[in-house]
Order: structure tokens, then sequence, then C-alpha cells
């Protein structure tokens, strides 16, 4: 071979001592990972070689992101379109994925919540949606859907707790502050529209025989209510058992009349 002789130049990973030198190497391994050039897929990266580590079947040159784990590998077993390299967190699951198909900010591996979104088709429905008690799906994720979860509470028009201020539509008995729509009987205060027998304070619209103070509208003008000032219902005498005396004139005929008759006898 008229090419190799003392003193050629030797030509890496030929196979060939083209320099008829031994120790001039025809494979050189420049990053030290015990690849040479010839088959390092990068000879100045010792972190890139032909090494399998994990025994995954992959090696750092054929994309394994961890070649210490050896359920991180760059296959996509079940079709979706990830690897576990690339954060697939079943990849014998296509349901399980890194996709957010609906762009609601969660995908089907839990991401960012921890919690899987449970229908990716719908971006109302995610970990973080607050459940709707009425629609017979479970909103929120949590696995429990309306009167199941905890979440809605049964008898009110809210969700969890049911203790809301002033304004809502809770029936009796509730501890909401004043002017709700409460019926008799609640702890409001004054000023709300509920029917006797509560115990507001003056100036409500209660009917009679409650125990308001004075200036209410009360009706009743009967005794019995301790109503103070107008409307406490004064009575005339003859009411209270006392005879009117008779009339001056009256009085003076009739020992006219008395005397007349002695006069006759």
């Amino acid at each position: 071979d008229p090419a190799v002789y003392p003193g050629a130049a030797e030509v890496p990973c030929n196979g060939v001592d083209d320099d008829c030198d031994p120790a001039s190497a025809d494979e050189v391994d420049d990053d030290g990972d015990g690849d040479s050039a010839c088959v390092d897929c990068d000879d100045a990266d010792p972190d890139l070689n032909l090494a399998d580590g994990d025994g995954d079947g992959y090696s750092t040159c054929a994309d394994d992101c961890d070649d210490g784990d050896a359920l991180l590998t760059p296959a996509d077993d079940d079709g979706d379109g990830a690897s576990t390299c690339e954060g697939d967190c079943d990849d014998g699951d296509a349901g399980a994925n890194t996709d957010d198909l609906d762009g609601d900010g969660h995908d089907t591996c839990g991401d960012p919540t921890g919690v899987p979104d449970c229908d990716d088709g719908d971006p109302a429905v995610h970990p973080d949606a607050i459940e709707d008690c009425y629609d017979g799906i479970d909103g929120d994720c949590d696995g429990l859907a309306d009167g199941d979860d905890p979440d809605c509470e049964t008898g009110d028009d809210d969700t969890a707790g049911d203790d809301d201020t002033s304004g809502d539509d809770d029936t009796a008995g509730d501890d909401d502050t004043a002017g709700d729509d409460d019926t008799a009987g609640d702890d409001d205060t004054a000023g709300d529209d509920d029917t006797a027998g509560d115990d507001d304070t003056a100036g409500d619209d209660d009917t009679a025989g409650d125990d308001d103070t004075a200036g209410d509208d009360d009706t009743s003008e009967e005794p019995g209510d301790d109503d103070t000032g107008p409307g406490s219902g004064g009575c005339r005498p003859d009411q209270l058992g006392v005879r009117a005396s008779p009339p001056a004139g009256f009085a003076l005929g009739l020992l006219a009349l008395v005397a007349a008759r002695r006069l006759r006898r």
C-alpha cells in the first residue's frame, strides 16, 4: 500500500497503522469516557457515550435523559406522543400524559396540582374548579359529584359551609345578620320582615301581641301588650268599672218631687 510508510499521516479510525508506528493510535478517546472518537457521539462530552448504565436499553448517546434510572427512557410505549423522559407519568396509559387538550391549565398527569385532570376535553372540569352541585358532574375531579361531594351542603344554595352573611335565602334558624328574608323565630336584629312573636326591637312592623317597646305600629289596642306611649290603648272610665256622677239639675229635681209627695200626705 503506497499510502502506508514511516512518516505518513495517521488517519484516525481507518483500522490501519498508516505511519508504521504502533505508538500512534488509530483511535483516540479525547473525553475519556471509554469510547473512542470513532464511535462516541460526542468525544468532547464524557456524559454522552455508548454505555447503558441503567440497563433500560438506551444510552445517553441514544437520548436517555437519565442513564441511572431505568424508568426514564426516550421510548413512547403507549403512543401518546410523550416519553417518560418528556414527563409522561404512565407510559403504559395513553390517557395519562402531559397534554392539556382543553387548555384549562391542567393535564392528565396531574400538573400542576398533583391531581390529574379528570376530563381533558372540558375546560370547566379540572382540580381547581368549583363544584357545581346540580349538574351531575364531578367538576373538581375529587371523585365525588353533587350531593356526594362535601363541598355541597344540602338545603341551601351555597357551596361548602353555611356561615353566610346577610342576603342569602337560607331558611329560619341560621346565623345570618340583619336584613335577610328568614321566617319568624330567628335572631335577626330590628328592621327585618319577620312575623309576630319575635324578639326584635322597636320600629318593626310586627302585629299585635309582641313585646316591642314604644314607637312601633302594632294594630291592637287591647290591654295586655307592654307597649308604652301612643297606641297603648287608653280606656274610657266606664270600661274600667267607674260610674260617672249624675248632673246637678237631676239631683235638685229629685228632691223637689220627694217634698211634694210628703205635702200631699
